[in-house]
């Protein structure tokens, strides 16, 4: 039986941040590891949390995955500075919504970025329409509801499963969709960008409040929920009080934070 994880190596939502505010859940945007066998198979998302990688201890397998939820910066930013993607030490392959060699390669090249990732011979793209298996991990996909549209993934493991729900907007018809989707996870990571008094402002942005991903939990009949996404103005504090009051609605709760482990 393998053993894996999901190692969080980075929650921040939109933008990276620094300072003392933000030390426990750290200013690094969303990136996860997937780690089998004390070698990482794939990334979920590559925001600038994936250049902390081997700051962490993580060692990359010959053969990696890149699964991008869209292509947002804050969701990308960390593949452009990837040390292993540029000097060939591991192959890697992008996977994503959409066309990710088109829209990629349009991000990662000039004048946005020095050198163009269509340089780069160890890289591949493959557009994701349907559940992968890499590694004795299965990773599917399902539309969440985010401008220009974006994936979340379940990921199955040898004994738990875990679902990612990040950058979604939640109101629509496809709540019940997704429910489907990620019911009977062991644990739900799910954007919480927001406060419920701060939702009227930013509808159509695309994030969800506390209390959304706790319904969510609930409704999925899950064991533990994971608030992601963290707002960049939000503090290590503010975000300690969003926790206790989402565990008001769904006990067990945490907030992701760089370094956390989730056993797959």
């Amino acid at each position: 039986m393998s053993n894996a994880h999901i190692t969080v190596l980075g929650a921040r939502g939109s933008i990276p941040v620094s300072g003392s505010r933000f030390t426990r859940y750290g200013g690094s945007t969303t990136c996860s590891a997937l780690v089998v066998d004390g070698a990482t198979v794939a990334f979920i998302d590559a925001g600038t949390g994936l250049i902390d990688a081997g700051l962490m201890g993580l060692e990359l397998a010959p053969s990696v995955g890149v699964f991008l939820t869209h292509y947002h910066w804050d969701h990308t930013q960390g593949l452009s500075m990837m040390d292993e993607m540029w000097s060939g030490a591991c192959d890697i392959c992008v996977w994503g919504p959409d066309d990710p060699q088109a829209i990629l390669e349009r991000a990662i090249s000039p004048p946005l970025f020095p050198v163009s990732i269509a340089e780069v011979p160890s890289v591949r793209f493959m557009h994701m329409d349907g559940p992968i298996e890499i590694a004795g991990l299965t990773i599917s996909p399902f539309d969440v509801n985010h401008p220009q549209g974006a994936f979340g993934y379940r990921i199955d493991g040898p004994n738990r499963s875990v679902a990612i729900v990040t950058d979604h907007e939640a109101g629509t018809g496809l709540d019940s969709e997704i429910l489907d989707a990620i019911s009977g996870s062991d644990v739900l990571f799910h954007d919480a960008q927001y406060l419920p008094r701060e939702a009227d402002a930013h509808i159509g942005w695309g994030h969800s409040t506390y209390v959304d991903a706790a319904r969510a939990a609930a409704a999925a009949g899950v064991n533990e929920l994971v608030l992601t996404s963290h707002n960049p103005d939000r503090s290590d504090v503010e975000i300690d009080e969003m926790v206790d009051s989402a565990r008001g609605l769904f006990r067990n709760t945490e907030a992701a934070r760089p370094g956390m482990e989730i056993v797959l």
